[in-house]
């Protein structure tokens, strides 16, 4: 009776184990086809990309030069891609409406993001509540620079950044300085400036006020009829065709001089070469999570509309500096200008979260 029992006993262990064995082979089974499934939906993903119309977000208002980009690259991509590309304009916070409304779309393509610079990298310093960095986002390509300037009121008797701060300092609170946003790119070398001439003594004390404007039109304006004074702006057809009607550009923030300007001197050549790495990348982004194939198709139709004279040279036309910068270069740029922009803000002491 007793070999009887341990019989049945051994016999059951022995199905528990050949039970437990199977059940692991069949969970490797299953692992193994979910992997396929896996990498056939990403590989479908790539293959099947685009099959309807993609939105390109753009985080300032209508008629800007960025938004003018995005129209001009708008019909080759359509061209390249074989599916509509419709732009939307996201205006507000710095870039930081346009992202919110970029990260919370789909990872799948189909919405996708033309900044200028990368505002919405460090946006978490500047407004409570947004939580949104780099690593929400997928580099596509750098498309363009922008470049920014200093501009005055043209009655306002200096020709140079030294004279205008000399001038500020013999005139205390009679320079308003605008720029085309609170926290934006303007706001943010405004403050590199002050930040700059804390530390030098011709100029310590001089008071530079601060008056934002929702954008580039008001600002020129008030720039203009000389409710402000000064102005740090984003170099466009606008402020050219201006320069010696109403304004006088003074300097531009980039390491050489613009050709359509030639006569501007760089901030360097005025004794600010901290102020020369400030141009802004154009580039274009998408959710994090995207899958890789339809980043690399984004960035193959990118690089094939710059490559169109036609375009590039409507890009130039609109005075930004058309040229292809690949994702991994992208990243790296944003990734660095993040960097800048954090300790300029932290220096400023505007940070909100630390």
């Amino acid at each position: 009776m007793k070999a009887v029992i341990w019989q049945k006993r051994f016999f059951n262990r022995a199905l528990l184990r050949c039970a437990a064995r199977d059940a692991r082979l069949a969970f490797g089974v299953l692992g193994a086809l979910c992997l396929a499934f896996s990498a056939g939906g990403v590989s479908a993903a790539g293959e099947n990309f685009p099959n309807k119309p993609i939105t390109v977000v753009v985080p300032f208002a209508a008629g800007g030069s960025l938004d003018v980009t995005a129209r001009i690259l708008a019909p080759k991509m359509r061209d390249y891609l074989g599916q509509p590309i419709v732009v939307l304009n996201k205006p507000g916070g710095g870039s930081s409406v346009g992202a919110r409304t970029v990260a919370a779309a789909d990872p799948d393509g189909y919405t996708i993001f033309l900044a200028s610079g990368s505002a919405y990298g460090y946006m978490h310093l500047l407004i409570p509540g947004y939580t949104l960095q780099l690593k929400d986002f997928a580099p596509i390509a750098g498309i363009a620079t922008n470049t920014s300037v200093f501009a005055v009121n043209d009655k306002l008797p200096v020709k140079t950044l030294p004279e205008l701060l000399d001038y500020a300092k013999k005139n205390p609170g009679k320079i308003n300085f605008c720029t085309t946003g609170v926290n934006g790119l303007n706001h943010l070398q405004l403050e590199q400036l002050k930040g700059i001439i804390k530390e030098r003594g011709p100029w310590k004390g001089v008071e530079l006020t601060h008056v934002p404007y929702n954008g580039l039109a008001p600002a020129v304006v008030a720039l203009k009829t000389n409710v402000v004074q000064a102005c740090t702006l984003p170099f466009s057809s606008i402020v050219k065709k201006l320069d010696g009607n109403g304004i006088r550009i003074i300097a531009v923030m980039r390491p050489k001089r613009l050709p359509s300007i030639a006569q501007v001197p760089t901030t360097g050549e005025e004794g600010f070469p901290q102020l020369d790495d400030n141009e802004a990348m154009v580039n274009v982004t998408a959710p994090a999570g995207t899958p890789q194939p339809v980043l690399a198709k984004l960035e193959d139709a990118l690089r094939k509309a710059l490559q169109d004279p036609e375009t590039h040279q409507k890009l130039e036309d609109l005075d930004v500096q058309p040229g292809f910068v690949d994702s991994t270069a992208t990243k790296e740029w944003l990734e660095q200008d993040v960097r800048k922009f954090e300790a300029i803000i932290r220096n400023a002491g505007l940070a909100v979260s630390q």
